[in-house]
């Protein structure tokens, strides 16, 4: 709550264009940023999502070295995705975000790759990623839509 001895910072470093849907999927709205993730050569789209305990990743994207070289967790971990469960790897790896307006922004996170067949969204999640940033949308028109970022 705001009051008048504590006001209210709202700066952000950057902001990105943010898109209602996943490429594929035009039937749900949802917030999806075009990311990069550690020296992967193209963006990704991810879904934000709050509930999520860690980013989660196409395994595909590990097939470039750069990507595979990252620092993993040593343990194999599972995790339930959209009623699924999943085994899979964590790593440590920077995740880009391109600013539009202002600094672009890259933050160290924690990232699940199944290790078994995967066919569902890349995912940004709350733990390892948004809980090491500030963040806001301001909602538009299609392609207007902006998520604010900053540390």
């Amino acid at each position: 709550m705001k009051t008048a001895d504590s006001p209210l910072n709202l700066s952000f470093q950057g902001a990105m264009h943010y898109h209602d849907y996943y490429p594929g999927d035009e039937t749900q709205e949802r917030i999806v940023l075009n990311i990069y993730v550690g020296d992967y050569p193209q963006f990704i789209p991810a879904i934000v999502d709050t509930a999520s305990p860690w980013c989660i990743l196409n395994p595909s994207i590990f097939e470039i070295e750069e990507v595979k070289n990252c620092a993993v967790y040593p343990t194999d971990v599972n995790l339930l995705i959209r009623g699924e469960r999943q085994k899979g790897k964590l790593y440590q790896l920077p995740i880009h975000l391109e600013a539009l307006i202002g600094e672009s922004l890259d933050v160290p996170s924690t990232v699940f790759v199944p290790t078994d067949k995967y066919t569902m969204p890349n995912f940004i999640g709350l733990g390892g990623f948004l809980n090491r940033i500030r963040f806001a949308i301001q909602p538009g028109e299609p392609g207007e839509n902006l998520f604010y970022f900053g540390v």
